[in-house]
């Protein structure tokens, strides 16, 4: 064997060494990310989400022990100490903080409003008399509200009646809470999973407690979508290996194959992940997926004899990446970063193993090893019942399907979280509640706002600032007549009880409006962040509240259902549009290609997806099954294109073959506990048994119809 045969036998381990060099010198997989926000449609919207976990300092874990007061209390104590030792972790004083309970307390005359049946009602003589009495003869000191010791003044805004022990929550029938606030400087995952490692020691220790914060969800998550990952890849990789030793029984071609796959894999992974700042890991997964169809290639190639002696071009496998290539190409322009970074990745992969399997395998040359024929299969179904079938199907699915916009379907469940997700929202009475930002650059501005929020009668932290409008109105009553007259009468009445001369003196005493910066509403415990040189408050509203102001444009709520909601409508339009153009551009290819057997073809395209489109009579579609659906018609021209040229034996058996491997990369997926995987696994699945079926039961008039 001369120096440059062994060259050309070595070539394709040769490539995929100096790729993999390439990728790992370049360091651009560091870039792959497990975060739901790598899949989300780049935005506006995103940026903000992004611009709020990095900034704001509204981050809090709880914890919660369940008992008596007296039992829990020196417990709570010893715990919090604990997680007081937690770098990053301070002491949530929102609760309890002093400078609120200041401000509420000098304003109180201004956040509350008139209590006109008071008013009407009042004996000056007879409110001081009680009150001397429980002065006088209480056994624990009597709390006087000198501001209005007439009680003229009720309540107007929301107060959470929260019982209060040691400065811990008295959650009612259950036992203590305390919070903790996160520093703002910690907004990594390597920092969460710190954070998350030393609470679980304290757990082992207290196992307890209960404890919880958003944070939680980035570790769990991400954890359990590498976990995922990691086990859909050892089975689909696993899998394939099994079948590729039972059909081609070469290993020099076996080891060959697994080469140029990881080869075309290393090269999309290396300019996808070079391309985007940040890649989901479900592209890889997807990647491992999509390399099996780069298969079909081989099998044609080398079921028809291709790698023993030479033979002209393979015009039926070009065209078939030819048409695979324009279906992703057209869908690559989808606003989708997902979309976009699998549909460059595959255009990529196919490609890179397109270039080896028709010119550098012939080179390198494989013996195909004989298999046994197998019998004509007897029953046939003609096309035009297929395609009438497939038609009716069609027009029904379209009629009833239903759409899931909601991102979050998408992401990893993670029950446990989920579950006390609620019952920390049910003990701080924020069950069903929804965060929301309020864009703003001004203190008088926020207000203003806010004002116009209020409108649908909604209570939050924002009801502590007075607007210009609600002070002149409390000042024009204080000055007017009669509270001056009130005001006299309390005076005169006090000291004729004895009460000592100046004791009402801060009773309905006019004030000067409050100086309000942000900084102000930081120290009222109001959180806010900023981005692109503009404040986000953040408050809480009940979601259906949320529903009535929702088109307000200086409000964004942070919600991935309601946040992303309208990007993937426009998503979802964009994969239909691109889609159906591409399909039509393939459509007329087709019929170019396959002429007279141009029905038997389009049966190829048509009955997959009437089968995939029937899914939606059981469950609503996301964007990622519409996605599938049109990788898997791609899919499908490929294998119209073999058939109604020549449905021969070889052909037949290359086409199933193909199947069989395209399953074992997609089908995996539907064992995969992440939705957005498991949405492609199920429509790949239904996608390959309805090729399968028309390989064996469609009625072709050639001769060669096996």
């Amino acid at each position: 064997m001369s120096r440059s045969t062994k060259l050309i036998k070595l070539s394709n381990f040769i490539i995929f060494s100096f790729t993999l060099l390439i990728l790992l010198l370049s360091g651009s997989y560091k870039n792959i990310s497990n975060s739901i926000l790598a899949i989300v449609p780049e935005s506006e919207n995103k940026k903000i989400l992004k611009a709020y976990e990095t900034n704001s300092d509204s981050k809090t874990i709880f914890i919660a022990i369940k008992g008596k007061e007296k039992e829990t209390l020196k417990k709570m104590d010893l715990i919090k100490k604990e997680f007081l030792k937690i770098d990053g972790l301070s002491s949530n004083k929102k609760n309890f903080n002093k400078e609120l309970l200041n401000y509420q307390n000098s304003y109180q005359l201004y956040l509350n409003k008139i209590d006109k049946k008071a008013l009407e009602n009042l004996d000056i003589k007879n409110e001081l008399e009680k009150i001397k009495e429980k002065l006088l003869n209480s056994f624990f000191p009597t709390l006087l509200n000198k501001q209005d010791p007439l009680g003229l003044f009720k309540e107007k805004k929301h107060v959470e009646n929260f019982k209060l022990k040691n400065g811990y929550l008295v959650l009612k029938d259950y036992g203590l809470l305390a919070s903790f606030k996160l520093n703002k400087n910690i907004n990594s995952l390597k920092q969460y999973q710190k954070i998350y490692k030393e609470i679980e020691n304290i757990k082992s220790v207290y196992p307890e407690i209960k404890a919880f914060s958003t944070i939680f969800y980035f570790v769990e998550n991400s954890n359990a979508i590498k976990n995922d990952v990691e086990k859909i890849a050892i089975l689909a990789i696993s899998l394939l290996l099994l079948l590729y030793l039972v059909l081609l029984r070469n290993i020099k071609l076996l080891t060959n194959v697994l080469t140029t796959l990881a080869t075309s894999a290393a090269i999309a992974t290396f300019i996808v992940t070079s391309a985007f700042q940040e890649v989901s890991i479900f592209v890889l997964v997807f990647g491992i997926s999509i390399s099996t169809v780069a298969i079909d290639y081989m099998f044609h190639h080398y079921m028809h004899g291709y790698y023993q002696k030479k033979k002209p071009f393979n015009k039926e496998v070009f065209f078939g990446l030819l048409t695979t290539l324009i279906a992703f190409e057209s869908v690559s322009y989808i606003s989708f970063a997902l979309i976009q970074q699998i549909s460059l990745f595959t255009m990529i992969s196919l490609l890179v193993s397109y270039l080896h399997f028709a010119f550098l395998y012939p080179k390198i040359k494989f013996k195909r090893k004989v298999s046994r024929k197998t019998k004509k299969f007897k029953y046939k179904i003609k096309t035009s019942y297929i395609l009438l079938f497939s038609t009716i199907l069609i027009i029904i699915s379209i009629i009833t399907i239903n759409f899931d916009t909601n991102l979050r379907n998408l992401d990893y469940k993670n029950e446990k979280l989920n579950n006390l997700d609620t019952f920390f929202k049910n003990a701080l009475n924020q069950k069903e509640n929804i965060p929301l930002l309020i864009k703003t650059d001004s203190i008088e501005d926020l207000i203003s706002k806010y004002e116009k929020i209020k409108t649908i009668g909604i209570n939050s932290s924002l009801d502590l600032l007075i607007s210009n409008k609600e002070f002149e109105t409390i000042n024009t009553l204080l000055k007017n007549k009669e509270f001056l007259d009130i005001k006299k009468s309390l005076e005169k009445e006090a000291q004729l009880l004895g009460f000592k001369e100046d004791y009402f003196k801060d009773a309905y005493k006019i004030k000067e409006l409050p100086n309000y910066n942000f900084q102000t509403l930081k120290n009222l415990g109001i959180n806010y962040f900023e981005y692109d040189n503009k404040k986000y408050v953040i408050l809480n509203i009940k979601e259906k509240k949320y529903l009535e102001i929702k088109n307000l444009e200086f409000i964004k709520p942070l919600s991935l259902k309601y946040l992303f909601s309208d990007a993937l409508n426009s998503v979802k339009n964009q994969i239909f549009t691109f889609g159906l153009i591409a399909l039509c551009f393939i459509i007329l290819m087709l019929l170019i290609i396959t002429r007279q057997n141009f029905l038997f073809a389009l049966s190829f395209l048509l009955f997959p997806l009437a089968l995939i489109l029937c899914a939606s009579f059981f469950i609503s579609f996301n964007i990622l099954h519409i996605f599938m659906m049109f990788i898997i018609l791609a899919i499908s021209i490929d294998y119209a294109i073999y058939s109604s040229k020549s449905l021969d034996l070889n052909t037949k058996k290359a086409i199933l073959f193909s199947l069989l491997s395209t399953f074992a990369g997609f089908g995996v997926l539907i064992f995969s506990s992440i939705n957005s995987l498991y949405s492609i696994g199920i429509v790949a699945t239904i996608g390959i048994l309805a090729i399968s079926f028309l390989l064996i039961f469609t009625k072709r008039s050639n001769k060669n119809d096996y």
